[in-house]
C-alpha cells in the first residue's frame, strides 16, 4: 500500500515540475504563448473556485433541516426511599 502512495506522490511531483516548466517557457516564449501561460492557470483556478462554490451551494440547498423539539424541562423526581432499599 505504501508503494502505491509513494508512486502517486512521485507522479504528482513530476507533473508539477513539468507544468512549472511549461509555465516558465510560456512566459519567455513570447506571444501568443505568454497570454496562455497567464490565462490557462487563471481559467483553471477560477473554474475550480466556481466548482467549489457550486458544490457548497448544492449541499446547502439539498440538506434537510429537521425541526428540533422545544426543550421542556424535565421534572425532578427522586424515587421514594423505602426501608428495603437501605
Amino acid at each position: 500500500m505504501m508503494a502505491k502512495f509513494r508512486i502517486g506522490g512521485a507522479i504528482i511531483s513530476v507533473g508539477c515540475l513539468v507544468l512549472a516548466g511549461l509555465f516558465i517557457w510560456g512566459l519567455v516564449a513570447g506571444e501568443p504563448w505568454r497570454f496562455w501561460a497567464i490565462a490557462a492557470p487563471v481559467i483553471i483556478g477560477f473554474s475550480a473556485a466556481l466548482g467549489i462554490g457550486f458544490s457548497i451551494g448544492r449541499l446547502m440547498a439539498s440538506t434537510r433541516i429537521e425541526e428540533t423539539p422545544k426543550h421542556q424541562p424535565e421534572e425532578q423526581s427522586t424515587p421514594a426511599l423505602s426501608s428495603e432499599q437501605h
